[in-house]
């Protein structure tokens, strides 16, 4: 082996397991994306999840997974590292080996505000994103010492720079340990939601308190309709919804985060009820006036078995729900387009959607989101630890 190889290996090796890693994540944030009801192998309970950050809006930067944006990263590395063995010039591979450590630095820092992210926004330790971290801090120490075995014209000792390299060295394990502890504390420990019912009084009374005077009211599950999660759950959370509002976008983001944690224990379905008198009799005017054709044509994604991911295109493009928007939403998925276009203008979609919104006003819905958790009237947007507490409240009976 020669000795540019050599100088190169550990940051190779390290680099490898950072894109055998990101590949994992990538295939696991697609399955996710694709199929509502699915659970990675990283779903291991509550707090240690990897579908919770997976899952979450923290996992697409500029419209691209960050899992993918990590595997273009490493693979750039890999073409510098291999640019460092072919170089002839010894400047050109110092300036390889600086590139490198630059982009190891900027990874280090972009790992540091995952972290911050998944234990202390999301409170839960993501495995797989955890080895990413290391892996960072590997790779920044090992491009540090690529790069001083590079230098041209270096100076200084070997004892010198030997020490310098220590002092590097033992500082980022430091900063893994500590990153990885106190963040796992405050995602297990301290920042834990409440397990129980008692708990919950205890840490929450006022909401505890608050959430069992809502009242109570018979409705309905639309087995054969927009449902998610097993028919045996022991939650049922009926929501209705309107695409053009944004606090049911933020809802259904606290919402996926609270399905990723619990997800066999919560049943959600999905009810029309748009803030728009074109398709809803409850309301006078029309407040959003492309709600009624984006619940149309949800329903149409739902006739061809899309319903779930046209839902959250909905949501993440709520500016742009224009006839001509909602088609190129169904192209993106896959669909029959010509089918889709068709079923726009369907008296029987159409009629589902004012079914749903007659089935809200008889239940005296005068806003969204409204939810029934197990027929408990809740109005607005609970916050995932305040939905999580919800949904164990219900399942203990409440």
């Amino acid at each position: 082996m020669s000795e540019r190889v050599k100088k190169i290996v550990p940051a190779a090796v390290i680099a490898a397991i950072g894109l055998a890693v990101s590949a994992v994540i990538q295939v696991v944030h697609a399955r996710l994306a694709a199929d509502v009801n699915y659970l990675s192998f990283c779903n291991v309970s509550a707090n240690v999840n990897c579908d919770v950050v997976l899952g979450s809006r923290y996992a697409s930067l500029a419209g691209l997974p960050v899992s993918m944006w990590a595997i273009l990263y490493y693979l750039a590395t890999f073409g510098m590292l291999a640019g460092i063995v072919v170089a002839n010039r010894a400047t050109t591979r110092e300036t390889l080996g600086t590139v490198v450590f630059g982009a190891a630095v900027w990874g280090l820092l972009f790992s540091f505000y995952m972290a911050v992210v998944a234990f202390f926004v999301l409170r839960t330790v993501c495995l797989m994103c955890s080895a990413l971290y290391l892996v960072s801090i590997g790779l920044f120490l090992a491009a540090w010492h690529l790069r001083s075995g590079l230098r041209a014209g270096e100076r200084r000792g070997v004892v010198a720079r030997a020490g310098q390299e220590r002092v590097v060295f033992i500082g980022g394990v430091l900063a893994a340990v500590v990153l990885i502890a106190f963040g796992g504390w405050e995602a297990l420990g301290r920042g834990s939601s409440p397990m129980d019912a008692g708990e919950i009084k205890r840490r929450r009374p006022e909401f505890y308190h608050w959430y069992l005077s809502q009242p109570v009211a018979e409705v309905p599950i639309d087995a054969g309709r927009n449902t998610r999660g097993s028919a045996d759950a022991p939650v049922s959370i009926v929501e209705f919804s309107d695409f053009e509002c944004g606090h049911c976008a933020a809802f259904h983001e606290s919402l996926d985060d609270v399905l990723h944690r619990l997800g066999p224990s919560v049943r959600v379905d999905f009810r029309h009820f748009p803030l728009d008198s074109a398709c809803n009799p409850k309301v006078a005017t029309s407040v959003h006036q492309s709600a009624c054709l984006a619940a149309v044509a949800a329903e149409c994604a739902g006739e061809q078995g899309k319903f779930w991911q046209y839902h959250n295109l909905l949501f993440a493009n709520q500016q742009e729900l224009g006839r001509a928007f909602l088609i190129q939403y169904a192209t993106r998925l896959g669909m029959d387009v010509a089918r889709f276009t068709d079923c726009l203008g369907s008296a029987a979609a159409a009629a589902r959607v004012r079914d749903d919104a007659e089935e809200g006003a008889r239940l005296g819905i005068d806003s969204t989101p409204t939810l029934f958790i197990n027929g408990r009237k809740i109005k607005g947007a609970l916050e995932p630890e305040l939905l999580t507490n919800a949904v164990i409240l219900a399942k203990t009976g409440g």
